[in-house]
């Protein structure tokens, strides 16, 4: 029977972290704008069968159909559905681990141990949206790679299946591909002297050989993202619209989230500073070194990254999610080289050093997120806040509960939502049957409870008159306030 050696120890108690600071009282925060339309199609799909991918506002469907399985076990419910991400983030904490093992305990652990508690990385596997998936499946597909394991038939299957479903749950998959291979090729020039003429020559026979391997995985990639974009063959035209979508996102890219160039930067600067100083400095570090391969890779990784999302004008703080992972990579590679430094004619290692530096960056991330998650998680003055939902917002939706209950009306209860900015209350309205949104005001609507901005509190009053109680205004995000006009509760 093998035995658990120290590194094993250490790993597995750094992954229980990871699971804690994911999974803990998942429904504290409530839904973001995106969390609830992404519900709204979620439960669409639970309850019709069907979901059709739109190319033009939508990303892919790995994350619903991914998301079945939890529902139906544990019911549709916020822990439910938001317990599917968390397990994609700790699942990339674990692959993290298992990826870089062979290169050393200090980078394994260390990475590791940062990206368990980097406050984004914790942050946004919590949320219901596409990016925590996203980047488990980047990350399992630079592990499942064949490169160096070409006789391991599983990989190219492996990675095929992986890429497939990267693609299937974002467009910007070919941005996180190509900065990868961007940096494996610069890494085999820079580390083992192979030029991109070189690979490009070896590059012929290496296919003729493993040919059928190779097949493999582009089947594996076709009917991984095939079925996905298919809805199962429900929705054949969705494999067609997969194309489509990039005509779409290139004028999102230009138009919407418009922030500086360098607001990536800024936002981890100030959120994830643990992460930040360390990852780029261990791209410094690897890049001047050029001795390990995965260092020089996560390095170049990492500014293709950087460069390629701050060309286009659409940031939103979830997308750093995508540069925390070579960012914990080489912050693990920093920590590596200063473990093996010895002084004093190699009489004094530098070990102890590195793994108090790890600990103490660790120790400040957990802070940091633990008060994120527990504290500050609606605070829009953190730069992960991003027009985030008020815990406040809850009251409203357990006002519009009791009213229902008291009026006897129940999951029947009519309900007009005349606001223009209401998500995610589909989300929380879900099972009330008879609810219907317009998004603007109705003046021949009659229903039991009202929904409305406060642009629009002169008109529902002028209509409902004394029949009915005004209770509000209840602020959901920014400058959007609602207001609940309910039907009073006979004596």
């Amino acid at each position: 029977m093998k035995r658990f050696s120290k590194t094993d120890v250490f790993g597995l108690a750094i992954l229980a972290l990871a699971i804690v600071f994911r999974f803990q009282d998942l429904s504290l925060r409530p839904f973001h704008h995106d969390e609830g339309v992404n519900g709204f199609f979620l439960t669409r799909l639970l309850r019709e069968g069907a979901f059709k991918y739109d190319p033009s506002n939508y990303h892919g469907p790995t994350l619903y159909y991914l998301t079945l399985p939890v529902v139906a076990l544990f019911g549709l419910s916020d822990e439910a559905v938001r317990g599917t991400t968390a397990f994609f983030g700790t699942l990339t904490v674990l692959v993290l681990w298992r990826f870089l093992r062979p290169l050393g305990s200090v980078f394994a652990l260390s990475a590791m141990a940062l990206l368990a508690t980097s406050p984004g990385a914790v942050f946004f596997s919590r949320y219901f949206i596409h990016e925590s998936l996203f980047v488990a499946f980047t990350l399992c597909a630079l592990a499942a790679a064949p490169a160096r394991n070409a006789q391991q038939r599983w990989r190219f299957m492996g990675a095929g299946l992986v890429l497939g479903l990267l693609f299937a749950t974002k467009e910007t998959a070919f941005v996180s591909v190509g900065a990868m291979a961007g940096g494996a090729v610069i890494a085999a020039g820079l580390v083992e002297g192979r030029s991109p003429l070189a690979l490009a020559r070896a590059m012929g026979p290496y296919l003729r050989e493993h040919a059928e391997k190779f097949m493999h995985g582009f089947l594996a990639f076709v009917a991984a993202a095939g079925l996905m974009y298919s809805s199962f063959f429900r929705n054949p035209q969705g494999v067609l619209d997969a194309f489509r979508t990039f005509t779409f996102w290139t004028k999102t890219a230009v138009h919407e989230h418009e922030n500086p160039w360098n607001q990536h930067l800024l936002w981890l600067k100030e959120a994830d500073p643990a992460l930040i100083y360390l990852g780029l400095s261990g791209v410094v570090l690897a890049l001047l070194l050029r001795r390990s391969f995965v260092g020089v890779m996560a390095a170049v990784w990492t500014i293709l990254m950087f460069s390629a999302y701050s060309v286009v004008g659409y940031k939103t703080p979830w997308l750093g999610l995508n540069m925390l992972l070579p960012l914990a990579i080489t912050s693990g590679y920093l920590l590596h080289e200063v473990a093996g430094l010895r002084l004093l004619s190699g009489r004094l290692s530098l070990g102890p050093a590195a793994v108090l530096i790890a600990a103490a960056a660790t120790g400040l991330s957990a802070t940091q997120s633990y008060d994120l998650e527990r504290t500050n998680y609606d605070n829009e003055v953190h730069p992960y806040i991003y027009a985030h939902t008020q815990r406040s917002f809850l009251e409203f939706v357990d006002v519009v509960e009791a009213r229902a209950d008291a009026l006897g009306t129940g999951k029947d209860t009519g309900i007009a939502v005349f606001a223009p900015e209401n998500w995610p209350l589909a989300w929380y309205l879900r099972d009330y049957t008879k609810t219907g949104y317009w998004g603007e005001f109705k003046s021949d609507v009659n229903v039991d409870m009202y929904v409305g901005s406060l642009a629009q509190d002169a008109p529902l009053a002028l209509k409902l008159g004394s029949g009915f109680d005004r209770i509000g205004p209840y602020n959901m995000r920014g400058v959007v306030d609602l207001v609940l006009y309910a039907r009073k509760v006979s004596p």
